[in-house]
């Protein structure tokens, strides 16, 4: 069995309860769901908008400290508090992942607080860097 090495990084928001903000477990690299919080400031923007963009910087710094970026996510589950905002999320989350694009679930849940978004990722390291 591979090495199972959790990732913990201060470039992205603190966990706020008791998980890993990822995992390493040889070459896949299994992210907690990242929200929009500010990794500095533990604020949160009031607008999806905001709430996404802040979300996937989250995500873009827990996969730096893999070694990894967005190109290397093969999987994508993301949350929506309101089902009817997923036009305005596709539309951001466009903007940040290129072709070929990773496969994805989007849901409709209840978040905690006023969290509007949510999401996790699935990565692979490419054989040379695993």
């Amino acid at each position: 069995m591979s090495t199972i090495t959790p990732i913990i990084t201060d470039t992205a928001a603190a966990p706020s309860a008791s998980y890993s903000q990822g995992i390493v477990a040889g070459r896949l690299v299994v992210t907690a769901g990242q929200v929009g919080r500010d990794a500095a400031t533990g604020e949160l923007p009031a607008t999806l908008a905001g709430q996404v963009e802040s979300a996937i910087a989250n995500l873009k710094a827990v996969l730096a400290a893999a070694g990894l970026d967005l190109s290397h996510v093969v999987k994508t589950t993301c949350f929506l508090t309101r089902i009817e905002d997923f036009p305005e999320f596709d539309a951001i989350y466009r903007k940040h992942f290129s072709d070929p694009l990773p496969a994805r679930s989007t849901v409709g849940v209840v978040l905690a607080g006023d969290l509007l978004f949510e999401i996790e990722a699935l990565a692979v390291k490419p054989e040379e860097v695993a």
